[in-house]
């Protein structure tokens, strides 16, 4: 198993195991595979909302959504300092880079966040 993984599965597995032990202690009606499926499915669920963030992070959604409110304190501080500009934007090699490395990190979690789902939606059916 790749170490790349681990974190993410170690998430999932410490997840599924408490929602699955307060499920049988709260609803006894249930069989355990039942909880566990709800368990992994929790899992999976959170697993990918990690991993869609992290994904939106690193491909520059929040710089977009920034961008507004940098042009206006841009533009206030030219108002104090005619002279002042703004750092110039990251070159795209370094900003093709940094997404790069961003992206090895989220893929495990949405890879394991699918997994989860999967095996969850796969023990519902037993």
């Amino acid at each position: 198993m790749s170490a790349k993984l681990f974190r993410p599965l170690l998430i999932a597995l410490i997840l599924t195991t408490i929602y699955t032990i307060w499920a049988v202690v709260a609803d006894a009606t249930h069989s355990l595979m039942y909880h566990l499926s709800g368990g992994l499915f929790i899992a999976g669920f959170l697993l990918l909302a990690i991993g869609f963030f992290s994904s939106m992070s690193a491909n520059g959604f929040f710089k977009g959504v920034t961008a507004g409110f940098k042009k206006q304190r841009e533009a206030k501080l030219r108002e104090v300092d005619g002279d002042y500009y703004e750092d110039e934007d990251e070159e795209s090699e370094l900003l093709e880079a940094k997404q790069k490395r961003a992206s090895n990190r989220t893929v495990p979690y949405l890879s394991s966040g699918f997994i989860c789902i999967v095996v969850s939606l796969l023990l519902s059916f037993i």
